[in-house]
């Protein structure tokens, strides 16, 4: 049986009989209390400790967790957001079961069409943008590659006539165009944790966004400039009305320009400029010393020239200025799907655990009313 003990200042035990009290407790309480204070003390310490060396581990478990959570939804369940973060999870994990679920199905090329959400959210963030040539031209949705439309080549006669006389037929004159969609692709690289962990609709908004400003430039410049082999035709190659520059590019040019074009076609116009063009415009003066280039009081919204609102156009070549009603002259097929294909087969991205995701858009275009359009050309 043992005994209990202290031991004074000078290392002397001193065994104890019956029960000693200490400051109103006896010393199994006191031993007690002190066993538990430490324990509290030491307890939490060692808690902190661990929750400091796991703390990542645990966060990553959360989100797997989560992410496993939203994954397990049935597509009908989802947001469309939900829906577009489990497409690409899913084309990443190839998880085919999951991606045929979501997507709107197999494209021609193999690879999965994108939910219309997804297609969607990229055409808002092009169209959102004022220098988005998408916006001026007439948009035609295209339910296939090719399609064949009319365009209207003369107006139609219009005239005066008494009540009860007999009416004489008016006709307009129509051209056939072929659409023929062109494939746009696209292909953006992320890190498989950076997918594997997109529970978060930002991340999937960045990708979003990526591909949405590579689009807008491809589509700027097809529209504008198009050689029609493989891509789109673009303005630059119709036979518009042109009028030579007289000299320097000066704004009595504009001014011929403007007048060319048919007065029906001048109040919904615009105009597609070179930023080298541009910046000759505005040091533009009139006999007053006065800047004729006008300046939008509207943040966001474009100069204007003659009332007009100016776009800059890099791919309109510096020796030409555009004029017309776009959405009359051009227009801009839509094939409305978008297919996508992921693969980490590439050394770099095998080895950087990398997966390429590739976006495949369709479009097609084509002037189809020169006399909607007309040109300045020659300018030195």
């Amino acid at each position: 049986m043992s005994k209990k003990f202290w031991i004074d200042e000078n290392g002397q035990k001193h065994y104890i009989t019956g029960e000693v009290q200490t400051e109103g407790k006896t010393i199994d309480e006191e031993v007690e209390e002190t066993t538990e204070k430490l324990s509290k003390s030491f307890g939490s310490k060692i808690d902190a400790m661990i929750n400091e060396k796991l703390a990542p581990s645990i966060d990553k478990l959360n989100k797997v967790l989560a992410a496993e959570k939203l994954f397990a939804k049935d597509p009908s369940e989802m947001t469309k957001s939900e829906r577009i973060v489990n497409f690409f999870k899913a084309c990443v994990n190839k998880d085919v079961a999951r991606v045929k679920a979501l997507s709107e199905g197999t494209a021609a090329d193999g690879g999965y069409l994108f939910p219309d959400e997804f297609r969607a959210e990229v055409i808002q963030k092009i169209t959102a943008d004022a220098v988005a040539l998408r916006n001026l031209v007439r948009v035609i949705p295209m339910s296939k590659d090719v399609m064949k439309i009319p365009a209207l080549t003369a107006r139609p006669l219009t005239y005066w006539t008494a009540e009860g006389a007999t009416k004489t037929t008016t006709s307009a004159e129509f051209n056939e165009v072929t659409l023929t969609a062109h494939k746009l692709a696209a292909i953006i690289y992320a890190t498989d944790e950076l997918i594997a962990d997109s529970t978060e609709i930002s991340v999937v908004d960045l990708i979003i966004e990526k591909f949405a400003d590579d689009i807008k430039l491809k589509e700027n410049q097809a529209i504008a400039a198009g050689t029609g082999t493989g891509q789109p035709t673009g303005l630059t190659q119709a036979s518009l009305t042109s009028k030579v520059c007289s000299g320097n590019l000066d704004f009595d040019d504009i001014i011929d320009t403007f007048y060319l074009l048919s007065p029906q076609y001048r109040a919904n116009a615009s105009w597609l400029i070179n930023p080298v063009n541009i910046k000759e415009l505005r040091k533009a003066k009139d006999s007053n010393g006065r800047y004729l280039w006008e300046e939008s009081a509207q943040l966001g919204q474009p100069a204007t020239i003659l009332g007009l609102p100016v776009y800059e156009c890099p791919w309109i070549p510096e020796s030409e200025i555009y004029f017309g009603d776009w959405k009359r002259a051009y227009y801009l097929g839509d094939r409305q799907q978008m297919t996508v294909k992921v693969t980490n087969d590439s050394e770099t991205a095998f080895t950087k655990d990398m997966t390429g995701i590739r976006v495949v858009h369709r479009i097609a275009g084509i002037t189809v009313l020169t006399a909607a359009a007309v040109k300045l050309t020659t300018i030195p």
